[in-house]
């Protein structure tokens, strides 16, 4: 960070006024305080995008020219995001071959930068975090969301605690021609389950119906791209929604708490399920799994785990789901 203000600080050498101007050269300038946080200032995110796009339009990259180009870039910076970002659409011609694997490089990149912000946002914006808990209507938390937002960064909350995350639809919305038809259909079905979010205190924020319906799709993305790059988290997401249709979760029960039976809502809809598309994957295993309840006339009983076992699925109760 103390590099990048010194950069701002140069920068402010051949500024003046609070309007972005430029030089003889035509390179825009920023117009950022060094005194003050970056995040907090408006348009900072775009006044340093805009500058360093001039440094790039006229390269013609490949994967191996972006791999060195973000390797250098910060990863106690959010500019090192936009930054990425711009090398790839200005840099980078859209039939270029890898263009997953500089997609992945992009990903890892972000998550590094978020997530290290995220440990440190409670103490290091811990004003602006006061105002956003409070929905204060101020220039600096405007400025502040802006810029995360310039990023692709949302804040988020679960039980109490804020963090940081994608903005759901951000990486299909800026990767879905750039990169395979699979890993588009990837990022397609994600920003969606996204938005929507999965769990909070250890309970469904959708449906059971919903639940099911993500199960289903990604049954059908997995049979229609069984090669993509992002297969094992296709089939991580597959796997853990299948487990929690089964188990349910601390606080979103498939068994009734009281008399240990099955909720009707989940048993119709179990009976739905095994209906339908009988030949595909997930219906055979509910089908199993409905036919022992069956046997154990809808009640709770230990020996559900031989059938989680048998399928290779963990149960989703005493755990901590993610929330998105």
């Amino acid at each position: 960070m103390k590099k990048l203000l010194f950069i701002f600080t140069l920068t402010l050498l051949f500024a003046c006024g609070y309007e972005t101007k430029r030089l003889s050269n035509d390179i825009p300038t920023a117009t950022i305080d060094p005194n003050i946080d970056y995040l907090i200032q408006n348009n900072s995110i775009g006044q340093l995008v805009a500058i360093n796009h001039q440094k790039i339009k006229d390269l013609k990259g490949d994967f191996k020219s972006f791999k060195n180009y973000i390797d250098k870039l910060d990863n106690d910076s959010l500019t090192s995001i936009p930054f990425a970002l711009d090398y790839i659409k200005t840099c980078i011609p859209i039939e270029s071959a890898n263009l997953d694997s500089a997609f992945l490089l992009f990903n890892i990149k972000f998550y590094t930068i978020v997530n290290k912000l995220t440990v440190s946002i409670d103490t290091k914006y811990k004003t602006i975090m006061g105002q956003f808990a409070n929905d204060s209507n101020t220039v600096e938390l405007k400025s502040f969301k802006d810029n995360l937002a310039a990023c692709g960064v949302d804040i988020l909350s679960s039980e109490g605690m804020y963090y940081l995350d994608v903005v759901s639809d951000f990486f299909y919305e800026n990767f879905k021609n750039r990169v395979s038809p699979g890993v588009a259909g990837f990022l397609f079905i994600r920003k969606d389950e996204l938005k929507q979010g999965f769990s909070e205190d250890a309970g469904l924020v959708i449906s059971f119906d919903e639940l099911y319906g993500r199960i289903k799709s990604w049954e059908r993305f997995i049979n229609k791209f069984p090669n993509t790059i992002f297969k094992e988290e296709a089939n991580s997401y597959y796997q853990m929604y299948l487990s929690t249709l089964i188990t349910g979760m601390d606080n979103s029960r498939v068994f009734d708490g009281e008399n240990n039976s099955i909720s009707p809502e989940i048993k119709t809809l179990y009976e739905k399920i095994i209906t339908e598309d009988i030949e595909s994957p997930t219906t055979k295993i509910m089908s199993s799994y409905y036919s022992f309840l069956a046997r154990h006339d809808f009640k709770e009983n230990d020996s559900s785990q031989l059938i989680l076992n048998a399928i290779n699925l963990s149960t989703m109760l005493a755990v901590q789901p993610p929330t998105r």
